[in-house]
């Protein structure tokens, strides 16, 4: 089901739909009103993003998806061409084990980490194996592609950099527990651990530490980085923390408290911090908005200049205005909503049938949508003019 925000609004009223979309504008008590409850998005020229700036502002070539989200803001937007309606399936193989986190596409190479630890490296056009590595500690994960280098954590406190055109080991850091990441940025890997929980900065080239910082809680998922910090999530039972830390020296700036914590995304003006709730923050900390994306528990979302786009385990699908805090549209599936990617027109998810779906990026009208082979789908990747999707059978398949 669609609900467009003009329709959306109509019916509730502005601090209605705020609720059932599951979100709160200005934290202070405030409630802001501000939005024209007659605006209509399908004309609204704020929706449309400049895949030059994008490129210009993150460094990565269009048709790649090098990392978690595949930025290191973790913002899960992409300028690449992808299938808009009614694609054909390129090709279709099965892996060693388990796909549970998004596959990587660098170069016209997918890049895809099994739940046995194995790192698959195939030819993006024809799905053909390019070469295999087994990691001791391996665990399904979505690698991080950088400067030529195929980086991958392990449970056993290894941090581990393959070379990425035939899969040799270039370098090992042992770091103090289990990993979670990774990220990079400007030639930095950014993990945690959990056990001892730290958070380091690892040089990209050598594996060597250039900081590290003490957490109180396990670090958690893929942390988030832009000019203005490392974000890094950690939690413990039902404890949250989200740490701003410093690029250059890992010193703290700030930290956030809220139930659990996942993986974060920096946006250009401040960050989300995904709990039970996405709380957007400034970059000083404060609280300024929060959304549950009308589900109960949000997956990691995607975010563009003017609005968010996510869902998560209830089914609920929701875009987000970024600037008037209310929702543009919102669409049900039958849940859990994977990690969302966006382009200039799409939206891309995989649902709990599990099918993979392709929603305008203005209406939320679905454009196309494939069944997928197994019980639970990765989140898309939408790179080299394909989208790329695993299931827990080890199933990879690339739509085109």
């Amino acid at each position: 089901m669609i609900i467009s925000r003009r329709r959306y609004l109509a019916m509730t009223g502005s601090t209605a739909a705020l609720s059932a979309a599951g979100c709160t504008s200005l934290l202070d008590g405030e409630t802001d009103d501000s939005g024209d409850q007659n605006a209509d998005p399908d004309t609204d020229e704020d929706d449309e993003t400049d895949a030059d700036s994008d490129a210009s502002s993150t460094g990565l070539a269009a048709d790649d998806w090098p990392s978690f989200q595949r930025t290191p803001g973790n913002d899960g937007y992409t300028p690449s061409s992808a299938p808009t309606d009614d694609p054909a399936e390129r090709w279709s193989t099965t892996l060693s084990g388990a796909l549970e986190e998004q596959v990587a596409v660098v170069d016209g190479t997918v890049y895809a980490v099994t739940d046995d630890g194995t790192v698959h490296a195939l030819e993006a056009a024809s799905g053909d194996e390019i070469w295999t590595e087994s990691l001791e500690g391996g665990r399904a994960q979505c690698p991080c592609i950088v400067d030529g280098l195929v980086v991958v954590s392990t449970e056993t406190g290894e941090l581990v950099a393959l070379d990425a055109a035939d899969g040799e080991r270039e370098w090992t850091a042992d770091l103090a527990g289990p990993v979670a990441g990774p990220t990079a940025d400007a030639g930095t890997v950014y993990v945690g651990t959990s056990e001892n929980p730290v958070a380091y900065a690892i040089d990209a080239a050598s594996g060597v530490e250039r900081w590290s910082f003490p957490l109180a809680l396990d670090a958690v998922d893929y942390p988030a980085v832009s000019g203005e910090g490392v974000y890094v999530a950690a939690h413990s039972a039902w404890d949250g923390r989200l740490y701003a830390l410093e690029p250059t020296d890992g010193s703290e700036r700030w930290v956030h408290e809220a139930d659990r914590m996942r993986s974060p995304a920096a946006v250009d003006d401040g960050v989300l911090a995904r709990g039970y709730a996405v709380t957007i923050l400034t970059p000083a900390g404060d609280p300024r908005q929060r959304t549950g994306f009308g589900t109960s528990y949000p997956a990691p979302p995607a975010t563009t200049s003017t609005a968010l786009f996510g869902g998560g385990s209830g089914g609920g699908f929701t875009a987000l205005d970024r600037a008037e805090g209310v929702p543009d549209w919102h669409a049900s599936f039958v849940g859990p909503i994977s990690a969302t990617a966006v382009t200039d027109d799409r939206a891309y998810l995989t649902t709990g049938r599990p099918e993979l779906v392709a929603l305008d990026l203005a209406t939320g009208d679905r454009r196309w949508s494939r069944s997928l082979e197994g019980g639970i789908a990765t989140g898309p990747t939408v790179a080299d003019g394909a989208v790329f999707v695993g299931t827990n059978d080890g199933n990879l398949t690339a739509f085109e």
